[in-house]
């Protein structure tokens, strides 16, 4: 069959989470802010000891050991992230938003994760991850 983005990353998650690994949905709902230029659905890890369950429901994640981080080949994003596509200052202006989908509703403050398809439903808690990406694609 085929998929988006979208669905490639969902049927991941779901894959990793089967097999134990902490994961979730990533993305901006629109590149620079205009749906025109698209969307974009990508993979996030826990790379740390804690589960995310554990991060999910202390909501902190500066006293767990790890962190959140996209999945791409065998190696991180921090250490070149000019060797992605997306990842460049083209891509983060600063109007570009991202965010992470999240299994706690409470702990998300509020936030939800935009769906590009359907840009009123705010059913999926969200957290904001722009200024992570902007810091690290900024970079470039």
């Amino acid at each position: 069959g085929y998929a988006s983005c979208t669905g490639m990353s969902i049927v991941l998650v779901f894959a990793l989470r089967a097999a134990g690994v902490p994961a979730r949905l990533v993305g901006t709902p629109a590149w620079n802010g205009d749906p025109d230029l698209g969307n974009h659905n990508w993979v996030e890890v826990w790379t740390g000891t804690a589960s995310s369950s554990d991060r999910e429901a202390t909501g902190d994640e500066e006293g767990l050991k790890g962190q959140w981080r996209i999945l791409e080949g065998n190696d991180s994003l921090e250490k070149d992230p000019c060797e992605r596509w997306f990842c460049n200052s083209g891509r983060f202006d600063g109007n570009t938003r991202v965010y992470a989908a999240r299994l706690d509703r409470p702990l998300s403050n509020g936030k939800a994760f935009p769906l590009a398809w359907d840009a009123k439903n705010l059913d999926v808690p969200g957290e904001d991850r722009t200024s992570w990406y902007t810091e690290i694609c900024n970079k470039c």
